[in-house]
């Protein structure tokens, strides 16, 4: 006879007719729980290695941005003090050349394009964090509906067994001999027993 067994075909799951329907059920759904698990692992580790790597260069880039601004505060405070000596020197007997004055401002304007050019560089990079965020939740709650999906995937096959597998209760060889007669160019054959009466 055939028996009808139950099976989760992507998860390798088979539960035969002694198994509760809640039972079956209750086993596939853990074993794409632990599926999910695994690869939300595997998965999580690679996007945290990549915000790490965004991390650190944002923390950088912010360092950068500090050094940068206390640069530029100094240009500022040296063009300022330059400005006013060129000023004074106007009215004081030693004159000043204006170009001390325009070479600070030059550094000045130097020192402001480094800070902007930081500050775009961080916002590029909590951008592109954010942005991992983002596929990251995605991924994850896609790979949370897969296996949702893999753990309903319940059919139920028949299995009609091979002969290899037919048991029997009895065995037996019966003999029952004959001879074998040549007469002329024709064989008979004669019974070797005598049935009993």
């Amino acid at each position: 006879s055939s028996v009808v067994v139950r099976a989760n075909e992507t998860l390798k799951i088979y539960a035969g007719p002694d198994m509760t329907p809640a039972d079956f059920r209750r086993e596939c759904a853990d074993a794409a729980r632990n599926g999910r698990d695994q690869e939300l692992t595997r998965l999580t580790a690679d996007y945290e290695r990549k915000l790490d790597a965004l991390r650190l260069k944002l923390n950088r880039e912010q360092r950068k941005l500090d050094d940068h601004e206390t640069e530029l505060q100094q240009r500022k405070m040296e063009e300022m003090g330059t400005h006013a000596e060129t000023v004074l020197s106007l009215f004081g007997k030693r004159r000043r050349s204006i170009s001390s004055s325009l070479t600070k401002r030059r550094l000045t304007e130097q020192a402001k394009n480094d800070v902007q050019e930081s500050q775009a560089m961080i916002k590029d990079l909590e951008k592109q964090i954010q942005a991992l965020e983002t596929e990251r939740s995605k991924v994850e709650t896609e790979v949370s509906e897969r296996w949702s999906k893999i753990a309903n995937e319940i059919t139920e096959l028949t299995v009609a067994p091979f002969k290899k597998d037919v048991l029997l209760d009895v065995f037996g060889v019966a003999w029952m001999p004959y001879h074998l007669v040549k007469t002329g160019p024709e064989i008979i054959e004669l019974p070797a027993f005598v049935e009993p009466a």
